[in-house]
């Protein structure tokens, strides 16, 4: 076996291994491996040492080229240049995201339960949170469009709605209180916008927070009720009735009423005394100032004869208040253009509009008729149509003895002679009534809905199944109110027989007696809002607390001696929400030996989400008889 000389590389590399033991010598296989082992390992470190154009390359002669130390040193600093502005942007990140989310803060607040036009607080609070002084602090208020500035403290540093705070220390806070009016539709949203600018002493950066707030009035300044039909008859005065009165406390003047430009109709303003107001311009009248006692108007409205179809009157109730206008209330109406021989004019309870009604109230009607053509009509019939399930039939009064048919009443010349011969001119009217079913007789599951019209035929043919716009009176849709209910309870003992009351009873002169007092609201067909109850105390009864109710917040009014219940919201849904508090009874000397009134009877308000009824309910007077008490005997006299 012949061996291949080893090249100079590997005798250079051999020569730089150190052998300790001599080599033996083995047996012939044993020599074969290890020499092809050894040629192995002298192929790789051919490899290794051989350069790209295969020649042995001279280890003995490589160079150790050193790097220069500028380098070193100018990647040190390009690095570290690198840490230091990472750090610095995420600390300003860090520190301006705490110092704007975390560091000052801005709350709201406002009186509840706002009426239009009367004074109210802004509370603007500030604070600031964190460990860091703020300065250049500035509060910019941005007023509704309904607003009007009263006051504030502190003032204003400049125009009615900016504060230059400047330094704010740590953890100290501060606040701005606002005085002012709301004037605006019940209903609307009037939106205060407050945009806050800082900056904290350890930054240059400046940072502005914005919060708003957003009102809804509950109670109007001045109500305002309106009456409409929805349809007009072409050539001859229509009527439309506006009443408006101010609630307490209410300081409203320069009043006005606008409408949108009507050219299709000629308009006057009627007032309580049947004069005409000269108007402003041809949409608008001043009015008088609004007082306790309604102020009713006629707006009366007579369509040309070229016009025709549906026609929108826009109505807007305004307030001037320092030469800014103010609304007050808005109404939309939609009215059809009726060319008719006969006008028909129908009421309800003395409203041509549409309204809340509710379980077992009578429906006055009332039907007014006019030939106000130019010809005679003759065997007129006139026809009312009520359509509804719970109005109940057999309460019917008409004195007048029309023809009952199915859901309609029918009047001829038999009831009505003069419909034998309606001459230009006539003029009559019909007064009926009919009940609503109470909540035991009617039925739940129906809309509740009642639909009246009225509309005349004349001839001896058959009643239409479908008469004509220009034969139709006015058209009225009442909807069912919900079954609110409320019920006022006094106690001593309550239902498990357990004292919730103190002291003598019968009730004594001059010592005090604490009772119960429960209420219980129900309500099962709409939803409702705005709930108020409130109990007026006689002046020998106290508020003593102990109150306690699921839902809203009751309160005690001092300065008008009141107990107060007010709750947002009341589901539809069947359940009893019951509230409870104590009073105390101290008789007089004067009252002895005789009975005496605890609570003169409380009522209970709340707006019908369906209909926007307003409904009330009151309960009865509760007495030193204590009738609500299934425990107590007593005669009730004061000892």
């Amino acid at each position: 076996m012949t061996r291949t000389p080893k090249k100079p590389a590997i005798d250079y590399f051999e020569q730089m291994i150190k052998v300790g033991q001599p080599i033996r010598k083995k047996a012939s296989r044993s020599i074969d491996r290890a020499e092809a082992k050894e040629q192995e390992v002298d192929d790789s470190l051919l490899e290794i040492y051989q350069n790209d154009q295969g020649q042995i390359v001279d280890v003995s002669r490589f160079t150790v080229r050193r790097r220069r130390w500028w380098v070193k040193v100018l990647l040190f600093m390009l690095y570290s240049l690198i840490l230091v502005l990472a750090g610095w942007l995420g600390y300003n990140y860090y520190t301006g995201y705490r110092a704007k989310a975390d560091l000052l803060t801005i709350n709201i607040e406002t009186d509840k339960n706002l009426t239009a036009g009367q004074e109210f607080t802004y509370t603007i609070n500030y604070r600031n949170n964190g460990s860091v002084a703020l300065t250049e602090l500035e509060i910019q208020a941005q007023w509704p469009s309904s607003f009007i500035f009263v006051q504030s403290e502190p003032q204003p540093s400049r125009a009615d709605n900016v504060w230059q705070i400047g330094n704010l220390s740590a953890k100290t806070e501060g606040k701005i209180v606002i005085r002012g009016r709301l004037i605006n539709k019940i209903g609307e949203t009037n939106q205060l916008d407050v945009k806050t600018s800082f900056r904290p002493v350890n930054l240059s950066s400046t940072f502005t927070i914005n919060k708003e707030h957003n009102i809804i009035l509950s109670n109007a300044g001045v109500a305002v009720g309106l009456s409409a039909p929805d349809t007009l008859a072409i050539g001859r005065d229509n009527e439309i009735t506006i009443a408006y009165q101010a609630n307490s406390g209410d300081q409203t003047d320069n009043l006005q009423l606008l409408i949108n430009n009507v050219d299709w109709a000629d308009i006057k303003l009627i007032d309580n005394n049947g004069q005409t107001i000269e108007s402003l311009t041809n949409q608008s009248w001043s009015l008088a100032a609004p007082s306790a006692e309604p102020n009713n108007l006629k707006l009366i409205i007579t369509p040309k004869s070229e016009a025709s179809g549906l026609q929108i009157l826009s109505l807007r109730l305004e307030t001037a208040v320092n030469d800014r206008h103010y609304l007050i209330d808005s109404r939309d109406l939609d009215f059809q253009l009726i060319n008719s021989k006969l006008n028909l004019l129908l009421k309800i309870n003395d409203s041509n509009a549409d309204s809340g009604v509710t379980a077992g109230q009578v429906l006055n009607y009332q039907l007014s008729y006019a030939n106000q053509g130019d010809s005679t009509l003759k065997d007129v019939r006139l026809v009312a149509s009520l359509q509804g399930n719970w109005l109940d039939w057999s309460s019917l009064k008409d004195k007048e003895q029309g023809q009952v048919s199915g859901q309609t009443i029918i009047w001829s010349k038999k009831e009505l002679p003069e419909l034998a011969l309606l001459k230009p001119g006539t003029s009559g009217t019909i007064n009926f009534s009919i009940k609503l079913k109470d909540w035991d007789n009617g039925n739940k599951a129906d809309s509740g809905q009642i639909t009246s019209y009225t509309y005349y035929q004349v001839g001896e043919d058959n009643l239409l199944s479908k008469p004509s716009d220009n034969q139709k009176s006015n058209t009225i849709i009442n909807q069912l109110n919900s079954d609110f209910s409320f019920q006022e309870t006094v106690v001593y003992f309550n239902e498990d027989n357990i004292a919730v009351g103190s002291g003598p009873l019968p009730l004594v002169v001059g010592e005090t007696t604490n009772l119960k007092v429960y209420w219980q609201l129900k309500n099962s067909l709409h939803d409702l809002r705005d709930i108020t109850m409130v109990a007026d105390l006689p002046d020998y009864v106290t508020w003593a607390g102990k109150d306690n109710v699921p839902a809203g917040q009751i309160r005690y009014d001092q300065d008008q001696h009141q107990v107060v219940w007010r709750l947002d919201r009341l589901p539809a849904n069947d359940e009893a929400m019951i509230g409870q508090f104590n009073i105390g009874i101290t008789p007089r000397a004067n009252q002895q030996n005789k009975i005496i009134i605890l609570l003169p009877g409380s009522t209970a308000t709340a707006i019908d989400n369906a209909t926007q009824g307003n409904l009330e309910v009151t309960s009865p007077a509760k007495t030193s008889r204590l009738e609500d008490d299934q425990i107590v005997q007593t005669d009730g006299l004061v000892k």
